[in-house]
């Protein structure tokens, strides 16, 4: 058994029963928390008994004092996933301001689930002074820090944001890369648009569907061109996402949907029945009687749908 020093207020905290310390932990108030310091409960992170330790996190994050985070990102840096997990919760709730230099320092942890930790906390702050400690991140040894490090910052007040961002777009990670597209497209941004229509050619299909996706907020002609040639793809749940798109933009590219009334997917097949019904056919009617005979009961039950509300006027280009 662990044995530290403990205030002698709570001396209970410190001894050998382990059910009678985890009773105290557990009936600490807000008046007693305000006694204790962060070093009185710091030992009770090591502690043999796991319900003490989960208590300690707990307490640590009551108390919100700052001088916890170094030991928090230290516990998230130990193998085990249930105690990482709360310490990196307790952490996002050090908002104060003089909890920015710690988690700022926590970048450097030689913890990569430390590293990501504290990304992540900084991103409740977004305070651009976090801005060159975020820069470094995003070349981090570790993906899953280098993908934290986008969606914080992209949560960062800051004029020339997406120049920070664009490299991401190409990391040797799709989950990097499809954060990237994702954080890039929050910026809504026009100087984007050729690095969002780029993901549509991506060599993973996640980050081409996510690029697809976002485009959905950029309605302009060279989204429609962009992903009218993307209409090439292969993948179903791409290609469904690439057709939603036009029809959310009501881009007047019926004409070029029609023949995905017949793919070989249900799920595509579907999309574009509902697509042609917010773009509009001049033969939609003719084809939807067609598609009474589908093999999808959900294809058949959306043409019923569309047949039996009018049909609005079709949109020509501009």
């Amino acid at each position: 058994m662990n044995h530290f020093a403990i205030s002698p207020r709570f001396t209970d905290l410190s001894i050998e029963d382990d059910e009678k310390r985890h009773r105290t932990l557990s009936r600490l108030d807000d008046d007693q928390l305000d006694l204790l310091k962060v070093e009185d409960i710091i030992p009770l992170l090591l502690d043999e008994e796991f319900a003490i330790r989960r208590q300690a996190i707990a307490a640590l994050e009551e108390l919100n004092d700052v001088d916890a985070i170094p030991a928090l990102l230290d516990i998230i840096a130990e193998p085990d996933l249930e105690l990482a997990e709360a310490a990196s919760a307790a952490l996002l709730e050090f908002r104060t301001r003089d909890a920015l230099d710690p988690l700022i320092a926590g970048v450097t942890h030689p913890s990569p689930a430390a590293r990501e930790a504290a990304v992540a906390a900084l991103g409740e702050h977004r305070n651009p002074r976090a801005i060159p400690a975020l820069r470094t991140a995003l070349s981090d040894p570790s993906a899953t820090v280098r993908r934290a490090a986008v969606v914080t910052l992209a949560r960062v007040p800051h004029q020339d944001l997406h120049s920070l961002l664009i490299p991401s777009i190409y990391d040797p990670e799709p989950g990097v890369r499809r954060s990237a597209v994702s954080a890039l497209a929050s910026l809504r941004a026009p100087e984007t648009l050729s690095y969002l229509l780029r993901s549509l050619r991506d060599e993973d299909w996640t980050v081409r569907r996510e690029g697809a996706a976002v485009l959905a907020h950029f309605p302009y002609p060279g989204t429609v061109i962009g992903l009218r040639r993307a209409l090439r793809e292969t993948h179903p749940e791409v290609l469904r996402e690439i057709i939603s798109t036009l029809a959310k933009i009501r881009a007047p590219v019926g004409p070029a949907i029609v023949p995905f009334l017949h793919h070989e997917a249900a799920s595509v097949r579907l999309t574009a029945v509902k697509a042609l019904g917010e773009i509009g056919d001049p033969d939609l009617r003719t084809r939807l009687v067609k598609l009474l005979n589908d093999r999808s009961p959900e294809v058949i039950e959306a043409a019923l749908i569309l047949l039996a509300r009018p049909v609005e006027p079709i949109r020509k280009a501009a």
